[in-house]
């Protein structure tokens, strides 16, 4: 902000020349430049950053209703063996199938966000409950025909631990939408306690697909 101990005077280029003017902006109004080009400075890097660590991912994994320290040991046996790193995120949370319709401020903020991160192509993976899988439909479930086998998909049915996504408004027909991984000892550190049922969806933009397969085939295929 300009120092209030200095008296603005006004000045024109005639009084003062080029150089006078320059000399008056900057004692008077220097502030008004150096704050927001700090302010914007501080953010670009943090953007930039958050960006070049999602990049570096391997697979950007979102956890909902989970246990926050899940975070820090899921996924880490499948890290381990293929050398590559995982961005887990538990923190996020969202109405159950037994919740009214109505949320609280905060629950309200971790679902636009889980939501934007989704449909701006960030997390790959979700895993949640079916009720949040309806309400994100076609345009944030991916279709599991697209990256797993004919048979893979059969054997999954046959175990009884596929989910089948039917949208509301009927322009899109039923698909293979997501994967019940309720009670496998894997996602324990994730959901022990729990009484919901949950599930693993892939992000309907997530451009990972190969990174996703291989990671589902470890899961319920070996």
């Amino acid at each position: 902000m300009p120092d209030p101990s200095l008296e603005k005077k006004k000045v024109s280029v005639k009084e003062v020349g080029v150089k006078g003017m320059i000399v008056h902006f900057w004692t008077y109004y220097k502030w008004w430049v150096i704050i927001p080009v700090i302010v914007i400075a501080v953010l670009t890097s943090m953007l930039l950053s958050y960006l070049s660590a999602t990049k570096k991912a391997y697979l950007n994994i979102a956890i909902v209703n989970g246990h926050y320290e899940a975070e820090d040991t899921i996924f880490n046996e499948y890290e381990q063996k293929i050398g590559k790193e995982f961005i887990v995120d538990s923190t996020f949370h969202a109405p159950t199938n037994e919740d009214s319709i109505a949320m609280t401020q905060d629950m309200t903020a971790s679902v636009m966000k889980l939501n934007s991160l989704i449909s701006g192509g960030v997390v790959d993976i979700v895993i949640t409950n079916s009720r949040q899988i309806k309400e994100l439909g076609p345009n944030g479930v991916h279709d599991l025909r697209d990256i797993l086998t004919e048979e893979q998909i059969r054997e999954l049915e046959a175990r009884d631990i596929l989910f089948i996504l039917e949208p509301d408004d009927g322009e899109v027909a039923s698909y293979p939408a997501a994967i019940n991984i309720t009670g496998m000892d894997y996602f324990q550190p994730a959901y022990e306690g729990s009484e919901e049922k949950h599930y693993l969806m892939i992000s309907a933009v997530s451009e990972k697909k190969e990174e996703v397969k291989l990671l589902l085939e470890y899961l319920f295929f070996e």
